[in-house]
């Protein structure tokens, strides 16, 4: 087709069948490589598969990635539920009770590569979380574990909750990236709000020992007790709750706080460490004393000054 023919069909596509919005971003497409004035940048579909096998090594660490979504998400739990991995091919479901997103958020920010969302917004809406998850890699994540993704989130406000179903395997044909759709639906909502990604067709199996490695990799976003209060926008005081992960295999909890964080070396250092970080940071608040002068003091001093 020549320039004038692609410039009609485009019009007529418009005038009368403006819903194919395939057939109209492709014919645009074309038109566009007529431009002799100018060049754009494309990006082949395959560049996903390799993005997710090049940023995301391990899958433990594919698996802690998103637990940090969770977690940036304002969410007090989640929960990692591994089902039929004994072989590859299986099923990992990961529910939280965070924010949730609107159909923006998930559109230009989730579906959106290098997003710089997190940039802009450092800390999380409700808790004001340092943000966990910089990199924006969990889009990544979920196809470095698995051949389908199916996502269903909502807000508290929002009246039906988004459902998206991405096919891993079509990013993995020849093609321009902006032709591979991924279809978005309004369901009923299946809770108050908070997001759950389904991945199937593990490309990896799952032992226990696996699963409980996922606790490790995420040790420095879990709160076993509440944290300090905060002021909101409005000026009120909330504490942040904390925040648990739960780890099941085939519906059956192998991994969760008491296990992992008290009884496991790494969790009894790291709980030393945040508490000691934290009674530091409030006694120097109170009393006005430098990191250096607090030094020289007894742990009950320190106790003492942070007021309890």
């Amino acid at each position: 087709m020549n320039e004038n023919e692609i410039r009609e069909e485009l019009t007529k596509t418009i005038a009368e069948d403006s819903q194919n919005i395939d057939k109209i971003l492709k014919l645009s497409h074309k038109l566009a490589a007529l431009d002799n004035d100018n060049v754009r940048f494309s990006v082949d579909a395959s560049v996903i598969d390799r993005l997710g096998t090049e940023l995301v090594a391990r899958h433990e660490t594919a698996v802690s990635e998103l637990i940090k979504n969770s977690y940036d998400a304002d969410a007090k739990s989640a929960s990692i539920n591994f089902l039929n991995v004994d072989n590859s091919g299986g099923t990992l479901i990961i529910d939280d009770n965070g924010n949730g997103m609107t159909r923006n958020q998930l559109v230009n920010g989730f579906m959106k590569i290098s997003s710089t969302s997190k940039i802009h917004e450092p800390v999380s809406p409700i808790f004001k979380r340092k943000r966990a998850e910089k990199k924006g890699i969990g889009r990544f994540s979920t196809q470095r574990l698995g051949n389908k993704l199916t996502i269903i989130t909502q807000t508290v406000d929002s009246d039906f909750a988004l459902k998206v179903v991405v096919d891993w395997e079509k990013y993995k044909m020849d093609g321009d990236l902006i032709f591979v759709p991924n279809q978005i639906e309004e369901i009923p909502k299946t809770k108050e709000k908070g997001t759950t990604l389904k991945i199937e067709g593990l490309r990896e199996w799952w032992s226990e020992a696996m699963i409980k490695r996922v606790y490790r990799y995420a040790i420095d976003i879990l709160q076993p007790f509440p944290l300090a209060e905060i002021k909101t926008d409005d000026n009120q005081e909330i504490k942040d709750p904390g925040f648990e992960i739960k780890c099941l295999k085939d519906d059956k909890e192998i991994a969760d706080q008491q296990s992992m964080f008290y009884k496991h070396p790494d969790g009894r250092t790291y709980i030393g460490y945040r508490t000691g970080n934290f009674l530091a940071k409030k006694a120097m608040t109170t009393s006005g004393k430098t990191i250096l002068e607090l030094s020289e003091l007894m742990p009950n001093e320190i106790i003492k000054l942070a007021g309890y």
